[in-house]
């Protein structure tokens, strides 16, 4: 808040701009414009929908930063002068402090008000208090509709939308060669034992083992907090065939997500060196689920736009990519492992999946298509 404020509020400085030469031996001067990035830059997504709002033929967009209270204020200054309000899931995020107070200010509008919620197994009834006290008009889901409307009904005037990631062709499009060195590829976070699944961590661990066995030349690169800048994930999307993967979240929203929370409160806060066993015991074993949060997420969609043929675990992927069509199935015990390899070492079959895929999604899964939907439910 400080760096987006002072330097970007009142200096105008931008990404990348270097500290004064006077002062560049000035270790907290050099580590304020240090923080002059982008720290959303490894989850593309969030580049992806303010691409797609800003270019819709719709809209005349202004992007405010909230982080630079100096331009937040202004907008808040004017805000009766807006036709419509978008809160991205950067801002109702990982953090609520800002929103929430601004709240008051915010109800003051004359406009909808749509709210996309990112991260939402934390800070949900921040979350919800803020949407209560803004009266938003569009609530906007990453979850299938049916966990959604278990989440967030019961906001007073609030419509639920589920509204999915989506592809964003002009970042991730088919390699100009069609040579590509990695046969299976994988980047992204293993999950914390408190998410209370362990099928997505067995599926990478048994390709980081056995991939090398099945004749295949892998690149999986996965742990705690292990991302790639937007463009970096795009090139690596081109150099691969294939990617592994299963649907995101958790199938245990218990108790409207409570339960979730004092299982991430005691992984993060108390333990965090607690195997997946200890805290599967302490909070999930017995527990029927409820409403399952598993969901596509845009790591699906990125692949299909660079060709690249996914092996998923089965799911749902709220109900936008089919197995055997769009992706090459594995069973959730990994039992059918072998022969979803050979399927995918049949160099036509594997083809035609990345291309049924493709065209499955640019015909409507883009981040466009998903801000025309949202727009059409308003005006």
């Amino acid at each position: 808040m400080m760096t987006d404020t002072v330097l970007r509020g009142i200096f105008g400085a931008k990404d990348g701009t270097p500290p004064p030469a006077l002062l560049r031996r000035n270790k907290y001067v050099v580590n304020l414009y240090a923080h002059l990035r982008q720290f959303y830059d490894s989850l593309s997504y969030i580049g992806d929908w303010q691409d797609a709002f800003l270019r819709s033929p719709r809209l005349d967009v202004e992007v405010c930063n909230i982080n630079d209270l100096i331009h937040f204020g202004r907008c808040l200054l004017k805000i009766r002068s807006y036709d419509l309000i978008v809160v991205s899931h950067a801002a109702a995020g990982d953090d609520m402090t800002i929103l929430t107070k601004a709240a008051a200010l915010l109800a003051r509008r004359a406009c909808p008000m749509v709210v996309f919620i990112g991260n939402e197994y934390d800070l949900l009834d921040e979350k919800i208090g803020f949407m209560q006290r803004v009266k938003a008009d569009r609530i906007c889901s990453q979850l299938p509709i049916d966990a959604a409307r278990y989440l967030y009904e019961g906001i007073d005037g609030s419509r639920i939308l589920s509204m999915p990631h989506a592809l964003n062709p002009d970042v991730y499009r088919p390699p100009a060669r069609e040579e590509r060195e990695v046969d299976i590829g994988f980047v992204g976070d293993i999950y914390w034992p408190f998410v209370g699944d362990e099928e997505r961590t067995h599926l990478i661990r048994h390709f980081e083992a056995h991939g090398a066995d099945y004749g295949l030349t892998c690149d999986i690169r996965a742990g705690q907090m292990v991302r790639l800048p937007r463009e970096e994930w795009a090139a690596f999307l081109g150099r691969s065939k294939g990617l592994i993967g299963a649907e995101s979240g958790t199938y245990y929203l218990n108790d409207r997500g409570k339960l979730l929370t004092r299982a991430r409160d005691y992984n993060l806060k108390e333990n965090q060196k607690a195997s997946f066993a200890e805290v599967f015991e302490k909070f999930y074993a017995g527990v029927t689920p409820a409403v399952s949060g598993k969901s596509v997420s845009s790591r699906h969609f990125e692949p299909i736009g660079a060709k690249c043929c996914q092996l998923l675990l089965e799911g749902d992927y709220n109900g936008t990519l089919t197995a055997g069509e769009h992706y090459i199935p594995i069973k959730r015990d990994l039992s059918d492992v072998a022969e979803a390899v050979r399927a995918f070492k049949d160099e036509g079959y594997r083809r035609k999946i990345a291309d049924q895929a493709y065209e499955h999604v640019m015909a409507k899964h883009t981040y466009a298509r998903r801000v025309e939907f949202a727009l059409s439910t308003l005006f």
